[in-house]
């Protein structure tokens, strides 16, 4: 049996969204990105794969003109509402296919993406292809390190269904945030800072677990029920020898690199 090799379609999350992942990036997490990567007030932003505008959103707060792309229209349409009158135009597509000419703008957002899509390097090549000479590129990973418990459980997970017969049930896309940042290398980008942020959405393991097994995390989604029935058991258990979950409270550690062109 082999996995899916789409990303998952988020349209159902849009009305849970900002609760399980937090609506916005904090005004003062958003001001030390712009300092660190020199945005000033009027810069031509796109932000691949937009979602309900976490990022969008502050920067169009602080002048941005913002493209907000993404491939859910149910996540843009709480983006436009949460948006109002700020410069934000959301915009349906594809981000191995970006409507836009070369060249085109000043910076590129890429959040909490490529591990969602199996051609993510493609997207990082359409990117760079329309960032204007000394544009800047924001990256930012968010899907943890292989240290974090919350990481090995959900890697357990991966693994329990891939011995049940799935191949790639969830995330096929990129798999750390290294390989990430030697294909922009690759591409001809120079990485000139790193900022960490604190992630305002914090839970306990059980509750991690406890979104795995109910559905709430897009971990299962693609996975048969006949499967589930067989492995979220065995993941329940396992993590109960292994971790102490309900202490203590985790957030994840959001790593943003910034490069240029």
């Amino acid at each position: 049996m082999t996995g899916p090799n789409d990303r998952v379609d988020f349209s159902r999350n849009a009305p849970v969204y900002d609760q399980r992942h937090g609506a916005l990036l904090a005004a003062d997490a958003a001001q030390q990105l712009a300092a660190a990567a020199a945005i000033a007030a009027g810069a031509r932003m796109l932000d691949v794969g937009a979602g309900t505008g976490r990022v969008s959103i502050p920067f169009a707060a602080m002048g941005c003109r913002v493209v907000a792309l993404d491939a859910a229209p149910a996540m843009l349409g709480a983006l436009a509402q949460k948006a109002g009158s700020l410069p934000v135009r959301p915009v349906v597509g594809d981000a191995s296919h970006l409507p836009f000419p070369d060249a085109r703008l000043d910076v590129v957002v890429i959040a909490r993406m490529l591990y969602l899509l199996p051609r993510w390097r493609d997207v990082l090549v359409e990117c760079v292809r329309v960032i204007a000479p000394g544009g800047r590129l924001l990256h930012e990973w968010g899907n943890g390190r292989a240290d974090e418990a919350w990481v090995q459980i959900r890697e357990k997970a991966r693994a329990l269904f891939d011995e049940a017969g799935l191949r790639q049930p969830f995330h096929p896309g990129a798999r750390t945030a290294e390989e990430v940042d030697a294909c922009l290398i690759r591409a001809g980008l120079r990485p000139v800072a790193t900022v960490r942020v604190d992630n305002d959405v914090r839970m306990t393991l059980a509750d991690f677990l406890r979104r795995i097994v109910s559905g709430e995390c897009s971990y299962i989604w693609n996975v048969p029920e006949d499967i589930q029935r067989r492995c979220l058991p065995e993941l329940e258990a396992w993590a109960a020898q292994h971790f102490d979950l309900g202490h203590p409270a985790f957030t994840r550690d959001l790593q943003w690199k910034v490069y240029v062109a």
